[in-house]
């Protein structure tokens, strides 16, 4: 069964390549998000739970444990955020409203993620890595993307707009 988060996703073959079927967003460790007023957008960045049931062999070779990605929200209204401090590990649910909408809600230890968007989803700078010994994503990553493999090997840092806030 495909998780009600998935079924609004408008490039879904791309993580349908590597999940036999996509995980639920439950529970989700969001490592960053980026606010972008035009549009307005709201990117998140984001450990799925699970790591891929179709791995590509180098993630394999190299140790890989972890698979993240973006998940981009576009027309955000409502926006309220309490007690952001990253990487923040919870529920994040998705539940379509009327006209084309969706409220998404984020909830974890101390943090609390509220606001709606169109229900058109998009998935992007898909990685894979090794999750270092404390949990953080610090370490190389091996992206999907041809211009991401070539661009970056590590995540860039947080002032790069075309990663952040691009998928």
């Amino acid at each position: 069964m495909t998780p009600a988060w998935a079924g609004l996703v408008r490039n879904l073959a791309v993580l349908t390549d590597f999940y036999t079927s996509p995980p639920p967003l439950e529970p989700v460790k969001v490592r960053s998000l980026y606010l972008d007023r035009r549009g307005p957008t709201l990117t998140l960045r984001l450990d799925l739970p699970g790591f891929p049931d179709r791995p590509r062999p180098e993630w394999e070779q190299n140790g890989c444990d972890t698979f993240q990605c973006q998940l981009q929200f576009l027309a955000v209204d409502d926006f309220k955020l309490r007690g952001w401090n990253p990487p923040v590990t919870g529920s994040l649910d998705v539940e379509p409203r009327e006209e084309r909408r969706v409220l998404v809600l984020l909830g974890a230890d101390g943090t609390r993620l509220t606001f709606s968007s169109s229900d058109s989803l998009t998935v992007g700078k898909m990685s894979a890595y090794r999750a270092a010994p404390d949990g953080m994503d610090h370490g190389r990553h091996y992206y999907v993307g041809k211009v991401d493999q070539m661009r970056y090997s590590v995540l860039p840092d947080p002032g790069e707009k075309t990663f952040y806030g691009r998928v």
